[in-house]
Protein backbone atom coordinates (compact mmCIF):
# COMPACT_ATOMS: atom_id res chain seq x y z
CA UNK A 1 0.00 0.00 0.00
CA UNK A 2 1.51 3.37 -1.00
CA UNK A 3 2.39 5.74 1.78
CA UNK A 4 0.29 8.92 1.86
CA UNK A 5 2.12 12.20 1.82
CA UNK A 6 1.67 14.10 5.06
CA UNK A 7 -0.91 16.91 4.94
CA UNK A 8 0.52 20.41 5.11
CA UNK A 9 -0.34 21.95 8.49
CA UNK A 10 -3.36 24.24 8.38
CA UNK A 11 -4.20 23.44 4.78
CA UNK A 12 -7.93 22.65 4.25
CA UNK A 13 -8.74 19.40 2.48
CA UNK A 14 -12.39 18.44 2.01
CA UNK A 15 -14.98 20.89 0.81
CA UNK A 16 -12.50 23.70 0.17
CA UNK A 17 -14.53 25.21 -2.68
CA UNK A 18 -17.70 25.34 -0.58
CA UNK A 19 -15.79 26.73 2.39
CA UNK A 20 -14.19 29.47 0.30
CA UNK A 21 -17.59 30.44 -1.11
CA UNK A 22 -19.08 30.49 2.40
CA UNK A 23 -16.28 32.74 3.60
CA UNK A 24 -16.97 35.15 0.73
CA UNK A 25 -20.68 35.14 1.55
CA UNK A 26 -19.91 35.90 5.18
CA UNK A 27 -17.44 38.63 4.24
CA UNK A 28 -19.94 40.46 2.06
CA UNK A 29 -22.66 40.20 4.73
CA UNK A 30 -20.23 41.59 7.33
CA UNK A 31 -19.19 44.40 4.97
CA UNK A 32 -22.86 45.26 4.38
CA UNK A 33 -23.67 45.23 8.11
CA UNK A 34 -20.60 47.01 9.51
CA UNK A 35 -18.97 48.73 6.55
CA UNK A 36 -15.75 47.68 4.87
CA UNK A 37 -13.50 49.94 6.94
CA UNK A 38 -14.91 48.67 10.24
CA UNK A 39 -14.97 44.97 9.33
CA UNK A 40 -11.77 43.26 10.42
CA UNK A 41 -10.57 39.84 9.28
CA UNK A 42 -11.02 38.66 12.86
CA UNK A 43 -14.66 39.82 12.89
CA UNK A 44 -15.35 38.15 9.54
CA UNK A 45 -13.74 34.93 10.75
CA UNK A 46 -15.86 35.05 13.92
CA UNK A 47 -19.04 35.60 11.87
CA UNK A 48 -18.06 32.63 9.66
CA UNK A 49 -17.24 30.40 12.61
CA UNK A 50 -13.62 29.85 11.53
CA UNK A 51 -10.21 30.94 12.76
CA UNK A 52 -8.55 34.14 11.43
CA UNK A 53 -5.70 31.92 10.23
CA UNK A 54 -8.07 30.03 7.93
CA UNK A 55 -9.44 33.26 6.47
CA UNK A 56 -5.86 34.46 5.96
CA UNK A 57 -4.99 31.16 4.27
CA UNK A 58 -7.62 31.75 1.59
CA UNK A 59 -7.30 35.50 1.07
CA UNK A 60 -3.92 36.56 2.59
CA UNK A 61 -5.09 40.08 3.48
CA UNK A 62 -8.17 42.23 3.85
CA UNK A 63 -7.30 44.08 0.64
CA UNK A 64 -7.20 40.80 -1.27
CA UNK A 65 -10.48 39.76 0.33
CA UNK A 66 -12.16 43.00 -0.77
CA UNK A 67 -10.75 42.58 -4.29
CA UNK A 68 -12.09 39.00 -4.40
CA UNK A 69 -15.54 40.14 -3.25
CA UNK A 70 -15.51 42.72 -6.05
CA UNK A 71 -14.44 40.20 -8.69
CA UNK A 72 -16.61 37.25 -7.62
CA UNK A 73 -19.70 38.83 -6.10
CA UNK A 74 -20.18 42.49 -7.06
CA UNK A 75 -18.96 42.48 -10.67
CA UNK A 76 -21.15 39.46 -11.60
CA UNK A 77 -24.10 41.25 -9.96
CA UNK A 78 -23.43 44.34 -12.09
CA UNK A 79 -23.08 42.26 -15.27
CA UNK A 80 -26.40 40.51 -14.66
CA UNK A 81 -28.26 43.79 -14.07
CA UNK A 82 -26.75 45.60 -17.04
CA UNK A 83 -27.22 42.70 -19.51
CA UNK A 84 -30.67 43.82 -20.82
CA UNK A 85 -29.25 47.25 -21.66
CA UNK A 86 -26.55 45.67 -23.83
CA UNK A 87 -29.12 43.75 -25.91
CA UNK A 88 -31.95 46.24 -26.41
CA UNK A 89 -35.39 45.25 -27.69
CA UNK A 90 -36.98 47.12 -30.63
CA UNK A 91 -39.01 49.16 -28.13
CA UNK A 92 -36.99 51.46 -25.83
CA UNK A 93 -39.74 51.31 -23.20
CA UNK A 94 -39.80 47.51 -23.28
CA UNK A 95 -36.00 47.44 -22.91
CA UNK A 96 -36.19 49.79 -19.95
CA UNK A 97 -38.90 47.71 -18.33
CA UNK A 98 -36.92 44.48 -18.83
CA UNK A 99 -33.85 46.11 -17.28
CA UNK A 100 -35.83 47.20 -14.20
CA UNK A 101 -37.38 43.76 -13.75
CA UNK A 102 -33.98 42.06 -14.17
CA UNK A 103 -32.38 44.44 -11.69
CA UNK A 104 -35.11 43.81 -9.11
CA UNK A 105 -34.78 40.04 -9.46
CA UNK A 106 -31.02 40.40 -9.13
CA UNK A 107 -31.41 42.39 -5.91
CA UNK A 108 -33.92 39.88 -4.55
CA UNK A 109 -31.37 37.11 -5.12
CA UNK A 110 -28.61 39.19 -3.50
CA UNK A 111 -30.25 41.00 -0.56
CA UNK A 112 -26.89 42.28 0.73
CA UNK A 113 -26.53 44.59 -2.29
CA UNK A 114 -28.77 47.53 -1.24
CA UNK A 115 -27.22 47.64 2.25
CA UNK A 116 -23.69 47.49 0.89
CA UNK A 117 -24.39 50.17 -1.72
CA UNK A 118 -25.92 52.48 0.89
CA UNK A 119 -22.81 52.20 3.06
CA UNK A 120 -20.06 52.05 0.47
CA UNK A 121 -21.35 53.89 -2.62
CA UNK A 122 -24.01 56.42 -1.60
CA UNK A 123 -22.27 57.52 1.61
CA UNK A 124 -19.53 60.14 1.32
CA UNK A 125 -16.13 58.45 1.28
CA UNK A 126 -17.60 55.02 0.51
CA UNK A 127 -14.96 52.41 -0.28
CA UNK A 128 -16.73 51.17 -3.43
CA UNK A 129 -17.91 54.48 -4.90
CA UNK A 130 -15.12 54.82 -7.45
CA UNK A 131 -15.36 51.18 -8.52
CA UNK A 132 -19.14 51.28 -8.94
CA UNK A 133 -19.06 54.58 -10.80
CA UNK A 134 -16.54 53.15 -13.25
CA UNK A 135 -18.13 49.73 -13.68
CA UNK A 136 -21.85 50.30 -13.17
CA UNK A 137 -22.92 53.93 -13.33
CA UNK A 138 -20.75 54.66 -16.37
CA UNK A 139 -22.66 52.00 -18.31
CA UNK A 140 -26.05 52.32 -16.64
CA UNK A 141 -26.65 56.08 -16.60
CA UNK A 142 -26.11 56.98 -20.27
CA UNK A 143 -27.92 53.90 -21.57
CA UNK A 144 -30.95 54.44 -19.32
CA UNK A 145 -31.00 58.14 -20.21
CA UNK A 146 -30.89 57.37 -23.96
CA UNK A 147 -33.63 54.73 -23.63
CA UNK A 148 -35.90 57.18 -21.82
CA UNK A 149 -35.24 59.91 -24.40
CA UNK A 150 -35.87 57.47 -27.26
CA UNK A 151 -39.10 56.25 -25.66
CA UNK A 152 -40.26 59.86 -25.32
CA UNK A 153 -39.46 60.62 -28.97
CA UNK A 154 -41.43 57.56 -30.05
CA UNK A 155 -44.38 58.52 -27.86
CA UNK A 156 -44.04 55.36 -25.74
CA UNK A 157 -43.89 57.31 -22.49
CA UNK A 158 -44.97 60.77 -21.46
CA UNK A 159 -42.74 63.55 -22.77
CA UNK A 160 -43.37 66.23 -20.14
CA UNK A 161 -40.81 64.87 -17.65
CA UNK A 162 -37.03 65.26 -17.59
CA UNK A 163 -35.25 62.04 -18.70
CA UNK A 164 -32.56 62.33 -16.02
CA UNK A 165 -35.13 62.65 -13.25
CA UNK A 166 -37.19 59.81 -14.72
CA UNK A 167 -34.09 57.60 -14.56
CA UNK A 168 -33.46 58.51 -10.93
CA UNK A 169 -37.08 57.82 -10.02
CA UNK A 170 -37.12 54.45 -11.77
CA UNK A 171 -33.93 53.22 -10.09
CA UNK A 172 -35.25 54.44 -6.73
CA UNK A 173 -38.54 52.58 -7.19
CA UNK A 174 -36.68 49.40 -8.14
CA UNK A 175 -34.18 49.46 -5.27
CA UNK A 176 -35.86 51.15 -2.29
CA UNK A 177 -38.39 48.38 -1.46
CA UNK A 178 -35.50 45.96 -0.92
CA UNK A 179 -33.34 48.45 0.98
CA UNK A 180 -36.23 49.38 3.28
CA UNK A 181 -37.58 45.86 3.79
CA UNK A 182 -36.09 45.40 7.31
CA UNK A 183 -37.94 48.43 8.69
CA UNK A 184 -41.06 49.12 6.67
CA UNK A 185 -43.23 46.49 8.38
CA UNK A 186 -42.44 47.87 11.85
CA UNK A 187 -43.31 51.37 10.66
CA UNK A 188 -46.54 50.13 9.08
CA UNK A 189 -47.53 48.34 12.30
CA UNK A 190 -47.42 51.60 14.23
CA UNK A 191 -49.94 53.15 11.84
CA UNK A 192 -52.46 50.30 11.83
CA UNK A 193 -52.24 49.33 15.50
CA UNK A 194 -55.73 49.10 16.91
CA UNK A 195 -57.42 49.14 13.49
CA UNK A 196 -59.44 45.89 13.21
CA UNK A 197 -58.66 43.89 10.12
CA UNK A 198 -55.67 45.95 9.01
CA UNK A 199 -53.55 45.06 12.03
CA UNK A 200 -54.48 41.38 11.80
CA UNK A 201 -53.72 41.34 8.08
CA UNK A 202 -50.32 43.01 8.52
CA UNK A 203 -49.29 40.62 11.28
CA UNK A 204 -50.19 37.69 9.03
CA UNK A 205 -48.13 39.16 6.18
CA UNK A 206 -45.12 39.77 8.43
CA UNK A 207 -45.05 36.08 9.37
CA UNK A 208 -44.90 34.92 5.78
CA UNK A 209 -41.91 35.08 3.47
CA UNK A 210 -41.69 38.17 1.25
CA UNK A 211 -43.39 37.59 -2.08
CA UNK A 212 -40.84 38.78 -4.60
CA UNK A 213 -43.14 38.25 -7.57
CA UNK A 214 -45.85 40.40 -6.01
CA UNK A 215 -43.36 43.13 -5.16
CA UNK A 216 -41.93 43.20 -8.67
CA UNK A 217 -45.36 43.18 -10.32
CA UNK A 218 -46.53 45.97 -7.98
CA UNK A 219 -43.48 48.14 -8.72
CA UNK A 220 -43.68 47.63 -12.48
CA UNK A 221 -47.38 48.51 -12.39
CA UNK A 222 -46.54 51.77 -10.59
CA UNK A 223 -43.84 52.53 -13.15
CA UNK A 224 -46.17 51.78 -16.06
CA UNK A 225 -48.83 54.03 -14.59
CA UNK A 226 -46.40 56.89 -13.90
CA UNK A 227 -44.89 56.85 -17.40
CA UNK A 228 -48.03 56.10 -19.38
CA UNK A 229 -48.59 58.31 -22.39
CA UNK A 230 -52.38 58.54 -22.77
CA UNK A 231 -52.00 58.82 -26.54
CA UNK A 232 -49.64 55.87 -27.00
CA UNK A 233 -50.38 52.25 -27.82
CA UNK A 234 -48.86 49.91 -25.21
CA UNK A 235 -45.72 48.10 -26.44
CA UNK A 236 -45.03 45.86 -23.43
Amino acid sequence: MPTRKPRRPGRPQAGTVDLRARLLDTAIETFAARGIAAATLRAIARDAGVTPALLHYYFQSKRNLVDTVLAERIDPFVAASVAPLLKPLPSPRATLRRFLETHMRNIAANPWMPRLMTREVLSEGGSLREHMQANFSAVLSPKVFMLIAAAQRRGEIRADLQPMLIGLSLISLAVFPFAAAPVWRDVAKSFVRGVPGLERRLVHQSRSAPDTETLIAHTLALIDSALENPHAISTH
